[in-house]
């Protein structure tokens, strides 16, 4: 698949899947691909935009449907993760009676000019590019009460990357057998922190205790561990539990026991930084992390610790 448009580049993450799909012209117009809290997308909805997303490979880089109608895997599941993105936008919006307005989406149509061809996609087309831009995503999630303390406090500690951050401590060995040895002596009362200065080979855990943290934040969302992190070591720190510690996670650099900090140790950065200028996309990504999100198997699963749409099995 030939590269996306920088443009939307951060709206549709590309990746290399290999399971076909099914024609567009097979399936049921009634069936629903993607549900979240009672908002849904059609069979027919999707394949008008995968029609229109395969046609201008001008502006998406994309192949054209085939003579057979059948459509690339991989290009139906990176415009099925921005769909998924787009209908947990409208589930949280729903939740406080409002909706995507004009207002919000001419943050983004204000910065694209008017020739761009951008302009020529449908109007269902252009919603779904414009509802994924950070500013329009911030704008009308302004609109949906934020989280209390309380609220957040409770989401940290049953399970924190609900807040779309993550908070962590972590200590990285060589091998899995040095991994379980650590493991031992933590059942055994030693200090996570401790043990991260003394026994991890991550070279800046000395100072850091094994802490994983921000410029000016105790935390990171979880967005930067998608896009910045070993796939590995972001898969085990999504499923870490909310106390404790996981089992010996495995990462190109080594082995990693993981825990999240407890809230006591950074609910005030978990606070400001739902309360700040991103708050919205965090509220979204936690959501997005978190929620009984629907795909239509036949297309895939959503998958939080990758953030799109990933093969069944």
């Amino acid at each position: 698949m030939r590269a996306v448009n920088p443009l939307l580049k951060t709206l549709l993450i590309a990746g290399a899947l290999s399971v076909a799909t099914s024609s567009c012209s097979t399936i049921s117009q009634a069936d629903i691909v993607v549900e979240v809290d009672g908002q849904s997308v059609d069979q027919e909805t999707l394949d008008r935009l995968l029609t229109e997303y395969s046609d201008r490979s001008d502006i998406f880089g994309t192949d054209a449907i085939g003579d057979d109608l059948t459509v690339d895997a991989a290009q139906t599941r990176l415009l099925l993760s921005a769909v998924v993105r787009v209908t947990t936008l409208s589930a949280l919006l729903a939740t406080a009676d409002t909706s995507i307005t004009t207002a919000d989406t001419d943050l983004y149509f204000a910065n694209v000019p008017d020739d761009s061809p951008i302009r020529e996609l449908s109007s269902e087309m252009q919603l779904l590019i414009a509802t994924t831009n950070r500013d329009v995503v911030n704008s009308a999630l302004s609109r949906v009460p934020k989280p209390t303390d309380a609220e957040l406090e409770a989401s940290y500690r049953h399970q924190p990357i609900s807040t779309g951050l993550l908070c962590v401590r972590h200590i990285l060995v060589p091998t899995e057998d040095e991994a379980k040895t650590i493991i031992t002596k933590l059942e055994g009362g030693a200090d996570f922190a401790e043990l991260a200065k003394t026994e991890s080979t991550d070279t800046i855990a000395a100072s850091t205790g094994g802490a994983l943290s921000g410029t000016d934040s105790q935390c990171l969302t979880t967005s930067q561990y998608v896009s910045s992190f070993d796939p590995g070591f972001v898969r085990g720190a999504f499923a870490a539990p909310s106390s404790g510690w996981t089992a010996p996670v495995k990462s190109q650099f080594g082995w990693h026991i993981i825990m999240n900090r407890p809230w006591e140790e950074v609910s005030a950065d978990v606070i400001a930084s739902v309360n700040g200028r991103d708050g919205g996309i965090l509220v979204i990504d936690g959501k997005l992390n978190s929620a009984d999100i629907y795909v239509d198997p036949r297309y895939g699963k959503w998958d939080p610790p990758t953030g799109r749409a990933e093969p069944v099995g």
